[in-house]
């Protein structure tokens, strides 16, 4: 068996709604493991029913790292992920027990294992002008955009990755300078951890995609059902929270802010909610058929017999 002390990190990557949690608790059930959470929308608290956060009680059972780490006003990025994930490492480790990374945030995953460059920060007010333009003209004319002003970041990212081509473009208005230049310019670097560590990497791709995409309507037809409109109701009354809180615009959540503030009706909320998870689907799908020294299967109950069959060898 794979021995703690040789640092063996396993992560477990999927798109929403694929039963990476699930065989995470099966896991646990079998093996010395700490789970920690890769999900840029369950490190918020108060985002529960939106974000397919574990309940209470499972978390009881199957404690979590980086879960209900940040208020709703609060920002995060995957540098300070980073920081975060290598400390919960750490404490696995050291307790002896094997880190298991669980979660659906590729860019966290991407940085995490392959190393992250030393970019620039960028201001509020940039952002917030970039989300506007966004929000005004749309992903396509902005990944135009992005193509003109940087082609090499642009022919590297996909043209439905809205949080990348963001920050591209962040970047640029920031700095004055090419995403992908500043890259070659401070070339990423892995954790010491990370680079002396043995990685297995499994990932969940449903074989179905028309019954995943399915799933993901129903999902959040419950997540309606179980309260969603009113826990964001909620949240909009926490102090220095509002529409624009990098919180209140993650997938769910920014349509129902705008369902809300009286944008749009209740169907035409469902009908973007939904399928603005089903493209976030398909660009985690996207991310994992590229991804390099990984092994795959198409439903969890596959993936748990292979990782008990590595695990044990």
């Amino acid at each position: 068996m794979y021995r703690v002390f040789d640092n063996f990190i396993v992560t477990i990557m999927g798109p929403t709604c694929a039963g990476k949690t699930r065989l995470a608790m099966e896991l646990f059930n079998r093996f010395p493991i700490e789970i920690i959470s890769v999900d840029s929308v369950q490190i918020y608290k108060h985002l529960d029913v939106g974000s397919g956060k574990p309940s209470q009680e499972i978390l009881n059972e199957y404690p979590h790292s980086l879960i209900n780490i940040l208020e709703p006003n609060q920002s995060y990025s995957t540098a300070k992920f980073q920081v975060d994930c290598i400390e919960a490492i750490k404490s696995s480790l050291e307790g002896e027990k094997i880190p298991i990374l669980v979660g659906g945030t590729m860019m966290y995953f991407h940085h995490l294992i392959n190393g992250i460059s030393d970019l620039p920060e960028v201001k509020k007010i940039t952002r917030k002008e970039i989300e506007e333009e966004f929000y005004a003209y749309g992903i396509k004319k902005m990944y135009s955009y992005l193509k003109e002003i940087d082609l090499d970041a642009a022919n590297r990212i996909h043209p439905n990755d809205t949080q990348r081509i963001k920050r591209a473009i962040e970047i640029y208005r920031e700095t004055g300078k090419q995403m992908s230049i500043l890259q070659k310019e401070n070339m990423s670097k892995k954790h010491p951890l990370i680079e002396k560590s043995s990685i297995l990497q499994l990932s969940i791709i449903p074989k179905d995609l028309d019954a995943h995409r399915n799933l993901i309507a129903r999902r959040f037809q419950n997540m309606i059902e179980e309260g969603l409109v009113e826990e964001v109701e909620n949240i909009l009354k926490l102090p220095e929270v509002d529409h624009d809180s990098q919180s209140m615009k993650s997938v769910g959540y920014r349509q129902v802010c705008e369902f809300l503030r009286d944008e749009i009706d209740h169907d035409v909320m469902m009908e973007r909610a939904i399928n603005a998870t089903r493209q976030l689907s398909k660009r985690q799908i996207t991310w994992l058929k590229g991804w390099k020294n990984l092994i795959s299967m198409d439903n969890d109950a596959s993936l748990l017999l292979k990782v008990e069959d590595l695990i044990q060898s």
